[in-house]
């Protein structure tokens, strides 16, 4: 490239974003990531970049990360993605989560610097979620406040009916046993529904907190003995009322809340940037993963140029000229049978007896347990698989082998190269995998980025 485009990148997590510019020559001059130990991945693949661990909502921080860049060195692009746990599909969605309020410092940091260009991903739960309006007039936070507090009583309530449960059916077992104790009890125990079944095969790494067993009943399936309880009855008065409390305020939401996409547009407008937004699946550039990001795109007032998006490249069946989706299989199906190699992060786990079993009972397309659609799902060979979670260890299963995929076949399907090493335990590298851009789908958009230099 003739024209040095020198870059930033905030919330850099392990480079998966990084490095689909950095292979199209963009310059990473500086990158900053909260968590030290996946600072030290960044580092091990970014020789030539100042990384910065630390809080970016800190100033002391800020000023590091402008340090970086002076008259010589301007930034003329900022990539990264604030952390997307308030915003996932997955789980209780909650817009005062202070990690969802990080986007704040990427504009603080935009408008410190002022580079040409911007690029801001998320998940596509940031689609639909809503946030407070700014600047709420005093009648409005407190309809605010109203909401939120049935929201966290929602919340509470929900998990004291699950411990309701749980702890009734296990006093419930426990009588029982005790009753009627099972001859075969002392030759072979119950495995213990705590421990974890996937352990690490790093001996000084953290256990995963998943495990080989089935988890407590759901609350569905709660015993007369908890459900006939007085505390019980008395908490589902409350989650009724709650509900019911909530749904009440539904009509009164648009008068303190707004898309939190077109709050950040407006943020952006603010501060001198024409923004587009565009939903983006890995599958359609090369990567064998289903994984959709949100991509904002910005470019200052003054560039005189379009903001564009890169056309797709492949689909399902291979149709109007494109070529056809990446399979699981194409991508790791050399792997299979390779021995185990630590620096690679080719590392095997070591499944129970119990769980191994389980895993050939499973076919393809369905998880391990069927309560759980994610966790331990058994991927198709020949289609892209669903997007890669850390799942607290729960990762996909193999389409083939009775085992769990090693974490460098997961960084596979995550389109990173063989040559990107990575820091940390086996859980830590699983974390900043299931966390991190595919490095193909970030190449693609760096390539779209590189017109407005031209």
């Amino acid at each position: 490239m003739a024209t040095k485009i020198n870059c930033l990148e905030l919330f850099a997590g392990c480079g998966g974003l990084g490095h689909g510019f950095h292979k199209e020559e963009f310059t990473m001059v500086c990158a900053n990531e909260l968590e030290a130990v996946i600072a030290s991945s960044y580092e091990r693949n970014f020789a030539d970049t100042t990384v910065i661990p630390g809080d970016i909502t800190k100033p002391e921080i800020k000023k590091q990360i402008y340090d970086c860049f002076n008259e010589e060195v301007e930034c003329d692009v900022i990539l990264g993605g604030p952390p997307c746990v308030a915003y996932s599909m997955s789980g209780h969605r909650n817009s005062r989560d202070p990690r969802g309020q990080l986007f704040n410092d990427y504009v603080a940091v935009v408008n410190e610097l002022k580079p040409k260009v911007f690029i801001m991903e998320n998940v596509k739960g940031i689609m639909t979620i809503m946030h407070d309006k700014p600047n709420l007039t005093k009648a409005e936070k407190k309809l605010a406040d109203k909401y939120y507090k049935l929201e966290a009583d929602k919340i509470k309530y929900a998990e004291l009916k699950k411990n309701l449960v749980f702890h009734n059916s296990k006093a419930e077992s426990e009588a029982k046993a005790a009753a009627e104790p099972d001859p075969k009890a002392a030759a072979e125990p119950e495995p213990d529904p705590k421990a974890a079944a996937e352990p690490e095969t790093d001996p000084k790494a953290k256990k995963a907190k998943t495990s080989d067993v089935s988890p407590p009943p759901p609350v569905e399936e709660a015993k007369p003995a908890a459900q006939e309880s007085e505390e019980y009855k008395k908490n589902e008065a409350n989650i009724k009322e709650t509900k019911k409390n909530i749904k009440k305020m539904a009509p009164d939401l648009g008068k303190f809340r707004m898309n939190v996409t077109d709050i950040i547009k407006d943020k952006f407008k603010d501060i001198g940037y024409k923004v587009e937004m565009k939903l983006l699946k890995a599958s359609d550039f090369g990567v064998p993963q289903n994984r959709e990001r949100v991509i904002f795109i910005g470019v200052r007032n003054d560039i005189d140029k379009e903001i564009t998006y890169p056309e797709k490249t492949h689909n399902a069946d291979g149709s109007d000229g494109k070529k056809k989706h990446l399979t699981v299989k194409e991508a790791i199906d050399d792997l299979k049978e390779s021995p185990e190699n630590k620096e690679t992060h080719h590392i095997y786990t070591n499944h129970s007896e119990a769980f191994t079993q389980k895993i050939k009972n499973t076919k393809v397309g369905e998880s391990v347990n069927k309560k759980y659609t994610e966790a331990f799902f058994r991927c198709s060979p020949d289609k892209p698989s669903n997007t890669v979670k850390e799942n607290h260890g729960g990762v996909f299963v193999h389409y083939e082998k009775d085992r769990v995929m090693t974490p460098r076949e997961l960084a596979r399907l995550q389109s990173f190269p063989d040559d990107y090493m990575f820091k940390g335990t086996k859980s830590s590298v699983l974390v900043q995998l299931g966390n991190a851009v595919p490095c193909g789908l970030s190449r693609a958009i760096a390539k779209e980025i590189k017109k407005i230099f031209i």
